[in-house]
């Protein structure tokens, strides 16, 4: 406005062009809101020197211009007088601009063309400041965001200095840093900590030895959130020294970060490895009994038995690891032994064992030694029993309750028994070790002629595991 008045002219622009268009960032007296750049005459203006008036008196008579479309159609450009906008490094992104529909074959005053040039300046001005405004506001807006994914993600990154002199303020800062304060002085997650009170004799000795020495900040440390919760934090940075006109001043900076994650994880993998070293002493340990109760007077004979009862151990600790170790399923120990004689799916003959309970998942330290149980039965009756024969069966029970695990082993069609064995054999010392001596239940036999019965009692509180527990762990 300031312009077409100063000029007396219908119409003043402030004009940008790119590759493409002239366009006007603001306009008076002229409705159209931009222009292919081919008919700009701000493309010529903007090839000479910052402060120079670019002027054309007539533009019908000049040749540049004559079949230019703003020439010989609205707006009907006569006259054109611009001074560049000019960047502070040097570009030219358009003009301050006056147009008339009228020639001026006088051109403009010395003075006009001084008021041309200080408008263009003041409106290069006023862009640049905008600029600048717009730039710091996407800094402070990604300063905030940076801020609150750091909290977010429990990292905090600190920076303080201070005159040499002032180690009061430097002793202060740390302790700030280290949660030794009454109020917190960083916040992570959202949440403001202070230091265990177990921590704060060793934190306070690094605060007051960096004072005096300066160095490296690196410490691990237990804090509380307000709410009571403890967490674990980590600090990383460094004190110095440095030289300055003024004198020498302190410096520290470095980044705080919250590692209760990552010390949870420490803890559970060394909870893990403890697990894993006690299992695999006791799976040593049942084997060595399953040796010294294995009879040596037959080599073949002892291979046989060794390899067959380690390999019960071996079944059930892959159900086990099925788990994680929560616990390992009762009937997949059982089909495990039985496997060969139960019926396939599309099996024309009947099955030869059949195994009826319901879901009980038994604790590791049962697993094991009750799968040795279970193998020393099937490979009895294997080789005396039911399964000896084509038509003997073999019926494996279960039921519980708060109290007892009940199973029972029941054999039909093997051959006939005439009477009670007269002593124990090797497999029933090992199911006695294994049931009563390790897991602290009953055994009972019974020996009817139409085959062995075996009746295991054990407590429920000591051989089960929690059904869910496992089923959660199961991958």
């Amino acid at each position: 406005m300031l312009a077409r008045d100063l000029f007396k002219a219908p119409i003043a622009l402030v004009s940008f062009v790119d590759e493409r268009r002239q366009w006007f960032k603001a306009r008076v007296g002229l409705e159209a809101q931009q222009t292919p750049r081919e008919w700009a005459f701000c493309t010529h203006a903007i090839q000479g020197d910052a402060d120079e008036v670019f002027l054309v008196r007539d533009a019908a008579s000049d040749p540049r211009f004559v079949d230019n479309p703003l020439v010989t159609g609205a707006p009907f450009i006569r006259f054109y007088a611009a001074v560049p906008l000019r960047t502070p490094d040097g570009f030219q992104l358009g003009t301050v601009c006056v147009i008339s529909d009228k020639p001026r074959p006088e051109g403009i005053s010395e003075e006009e063309g001084r008021w041309l040039a200080t408008l263009a300046r003041l409106a290069s001005d006023e862009l640049e400041l905008r600029l600048q405004a717009r730039r710091a506001q996407e800094a402070a807006e990604a300063e905030a965001r940076l801020r609150r994914a750091q909290e977010a993600a429990g990292v905090v990154a600190f920076e303080a200095n201070g005159r040499a002199a002032d180690t009061d303020r430097l002793l202060h800062t740390l302790r700030r840093l280290l949660g030794l304060e009454d109020s917190a002085p960083l916040n992570l997650r959202g949440l403001a900590a202070l230091a265990d009170p177990g921590e704060r004799p060793h934190l306070e000795a690094v605060a007051r030895r960096l004072v005096a020495d300066g160095g490296k900040l690196a410490e691990e440390f237990r804090a509380t959130l307000f709410s009571g919760e403890a967490i674990w934090l980590q600090i990383r940075g460094e004190v110095h020294w440095e030289v300055a006109e003024e004198g020498d001043r302190w410096r520290v900076a470095g980044l705080l970060r919250d590692v209760t994650e990552r010390r949870h994880a420490d803890e559970r993998q060394e909870l893990m490895t403890r697990e894993l070293d006690h299992r695999a002493k006791n799976a040593l340990a049942v084997v060595l009994a399953a040796l010294r109760l294995t009879p040596v007077d037959e080599p073949r004979a002892y291979a046989a038995a060794v390899e067959g009862r380690v390999s019960a151990l071996a079944r059930a600790h892959t159900l086990l690891t099925e788990t994680r170790w929560a616990g390992a399923d009762l009937r997949d120990l059982v089909c495990g032994e039985l496997k060969p004689f139960l019926a396939p799916a599309g099996a024309k003959e009947g099955p030869r064992a059949q195994v009826v309970g319901p879901r009980v998942m038994l604790a590791p330290k049962a697993a094991q030694p009750l799968s040795m149980a279970l193998h020393e039965l099937a490979t009895n009756a294997i080789k005396h029993g039911a399964l000896s024969t084509k038509t003997g069966l073999v019926q494996v029970t279960w039921t519980y309750d708060e109290a007892m695990l009940r199973l029972r082993w029941a054999e039909h069609g093997g051959p006939a028994i005439a009477a009670p064995p007269t002593r124990l054999g090797f497999g029933s010392r090992v199911m006695r070790g294994t049931v009563v001596d390790q897991l602290g239940g009953a055994l009972d036999w019974a020996w009817p002629s139409s085959g062995l019965i075996t009746e295991i009692g054990l407590p429920t509180a000591r051989v089960l595991a929690d059904p869910a527990a496992a089923a959660s762990r199961r991958e």
